[in-house]
């Protein structure tokens, strides 16, 4: 196995090889959050004031559109148009998108041995979000995971089958030795509420009473604060203002406070994992593609959005795919009787914990859809059919354009900025990265 194979290899084994096999680079946490300077062979060049956009075209059928030249793009940022400053077509053919010469490979114990000069084609990171996944959710994925993965890989590809609580295959060809790790996932390590708070608020509905004010969810959560606390009859004490004093108006803001702070803490912890992994995989030859099979999470914050397109940056500047899979399929958004009711009359009243559950499961699948879109890949949702998904997102589109615009003018403030790719081509769907963050001003400078 050449060196780099066996870096790669050995870093998806072990996330915290990740130093050693990026030549000495520091922890990728303690990088700054702009683009890394990547030099893949190709004639684009990233540098630190620019970001990266990759595009899939594809036509009426589905098929992703190859033959486009620069000239056929058009990239707006914030509505103005941008100059496109880097271009490149990306195929799945992985010969032409290595740079790496072919290499003899040492393989594990029940591996079949490909042939002597041809080095991996292709490179699948399944990556399982038991953080976040229920007992149902995991059973269901299960079985999909492993009906997928029943027959021989073909002989040119790897895969590696990851969880966030901990599962890890190692980088195999043995679909056997995939099937058991997926069958060793277990659920339900991450917790969405705090537990025994007066009230009870989740990450979501903590957000929208302390970031984005909604009166609403206030009124709601007083009133159920009120009952719990035994301030008065559940509908005998009406609301103050969000700025109130008062005993209930004191629980409701501690309450949503503390769900603020293990929801952004999850939502860190989640997205970094996610990021190391990309990190890791960009020093794997040939074709990279990484498969998030999650039911989605809230990342809706500053914080999980500003990690979000750090992700992007990284994916794009590392030749890696994302595609997503939520396996609770045509479940998705179910809202029992249980949870409809909510212990306030005012919420009943509003229909808002049903308008909250809906909008709460479009909020966490947000976070699949934007990474599967910036990157070129497929987010897979509202079906039943989770084994054909899976197999679905295993492959990566077969062609992708790597667009680069440069942020030289752009002022680092940290804003977010919404991007628009247009093509010179009619009856075409374009995927993009819905936008990117500004660099911040290095603290020091003026």
């Amino acid at each position: 196995m050449s060196n780099l194979l066996a870096c790669g290899a050995a870093a998806l084994l072990s996330l915290s090889a990740v130093a050693v096999c990026s030549q000495n680079l520091p922890p990728l946490s303690q990088q700054p959050p702009s683009p890394p300077v990547v030099d893949s062979g190709t004639t684009l060049q990233v540098e630190v004031r620019a970001v990266l956009v990759p595009v899939v075209v594809r036509d009426a059928t589905g098929h992703a559109v190859g033959n486009l030249t620069e000239k056929d793009f058009k990239v707006f940022d914030q509505g103005k148009k941008r100059a496109i400053t880097g271009f490149n077509v990306e195929h799945s053919d992985a010969e032409k998108q290595s740079a790496q010469p072919a290499a003899s490979q040492a393989v594990s114990p029940g591996d079949t041995a490909p042939a002597a000069t041809a080095a991996p084609k292709r490179f699948i990171v399944f990556l399982f979000d038991d953080r976040h996944m229920g007992p149902g959710d995991l059973l269901e994925i299960q079985q999909a995971g492993k009906q997928m993965l029943d027959g021989p890989l073909p002989d040119q590809d790897r895969a590696v089958v990851l969880s966030f609580g901990g599962v890890n295959s190692g980088m195999t060809h043995d679909h056997a030795v995939l099937q058991a790790a997926v069958m060793k996932l277990k659920a339900g390590s991450a917790r969405h509420m705090v537990g025994g708070q007066c009230p009870d608020l989740d990450f979501y509905t903590a957000d929208q009473i302390l970031n984005k004010h909604s009166k609403t969810e206030w009124d709601i959560a007083y009133e159920k604060a009120a009952n719990c606390s035994h301030q008065s009859s559940i509908a005998g004490l009406a609301a103050p203002s969000q700025g109130g004093t008062d005993f209930v108006s004191q629980e409701v803001r501690t309450a949503a406070q503390q769900a603020i702070e293990v929801g952004d803490q999850d939502v860190r912890e989640t997205l970094v994992y996610v990021r190391d992994v990309v990190h890791t995989m960009r020093k794997l030859p040939g074709q990279r593609t990484l498969v998030l099979i999650s039911p989605g999470f809230y990342s809706g914050t500053e914080a999980g959005l500003i990690l979000q397109s750090q992700i992007l940056d990284l994916a794009g500047a590392s030749n890696v795919t994302i595609s997503a899979l939520d396996p609770q399929g045509l479940a998705n958004g179910f809202v029992s009787a249980s949870e409809s009711t909510s212990g306030s009359p005012f919420a009943n009243i509003t229909g808002q914990p049903v308008q909250d559950h809906l909008e709460s499961f479009r909020e966490n699948e947000d976070v699949m859809a934007e990474l599967a879109a910036g990157t070129g890949g497929v987010f897979f949702h509202n079906g039943n059919n989770l084994a054909g998904g899976l197999s679905a997102l295993e492959a990566g589109p077969e062609y992708r354009y790597l667009l680069e615009i440069s942020l030289q003018d752009v002022k680092p403030d940290g804003a977010f900025h919404a991007l628009k790719v247009e093509v010179n081509q009619k009856d075409v769907k374009v995927q993009a990265r819905a936008g990117y963050f500004a660099p911040r001003q290095p603290s020091g400078k003026k």
